[in-house]
Formats: C-alpha cells, sequence, structure tokens
C-alpha cells in the first residue's frame, strides 16, 4: 500500500475537525495544516509501486476514507481520534521500518 494513503485520514481530520458542524466553522489555521498533510501525502504517492499505480491507489483511498470519514465523523466522532492516533502511528512504523532497511 503506498505510504501516503496513512496520511489521508489525519488530513481529513486536521481539515473538517470533529466537533464543528458547519465547514465555514474550522479555523483556517486548522484548515491549512490538513491541505498541507494532504499535499504530503500526495508526494509520497510512489512508494513503493510507482506512479501510475500509486496514484490508483491513493485516489481510491481517497474516495473512500472520505466517505468513510464523513460517516464516522456523523455517527462515532470518538472513533476518529483513535482512527487517526492509529494511522500515524502505522505511517511511523513504516517510515522507520523503510529507514532501517536502508541501513
Amino acid at each position: 500500500m503506498p505510504t501516503g494513503i496513512f496520511l489521508i485520514w489525519p488530513a481529513l481530520h486536521l481539515f473538517y475537525g470533529v466537533r464543528e458542524v458547519h465547514s465555514r466553522k474550522v479555523d483556517g489555521g486548522r484548515r491549512l495544516a490538513g491541505l498541507f498533510a494532504l499535499i504530503i501525502s500526495a508526494l509520497f504517492i510512489s512508494q513503493p509501486y510507482g506512479w501510475e499505480q500509486g496514484l490508483f491507489y491513493w485516489l481510491f483511498a481517497l474516495m473512500a476514507l472520505g466517505l468513510g470519514f464523513v460517516h464516522v465523523r456523523i455517527f462515532q466522532p470518538t472513533l476518529v481520534k483513535i482512527i487517526t492516533a492509529i494511522s500515524l502511528f502505522i505511517l511511523g512504523f513504516i517510515i522507520v521500518n523503510y529507514i532501517w532497511s536502508q541501513l
């Protein structure tokens, strides 16, 4: 799975939040941080499958995670924080594993 996929959920969490009902009430700095995380996620598309296959997986994951995020945000907002933490943990594990394998 492309490395950037694990940053999509945290980016959506930053971009939309959990408590805000209307998107216009989300803080501008938080929205920019979410956009930055989404851009960083897009930069990791090519890891490990290359650009074409990585782009396909990333776009599919963006649609699926976006839909799942909306549903979880509405019905189970406490799970959003848990899933964000798990996603960041897996991303950190993959990065450490990649760096360790290069040594």
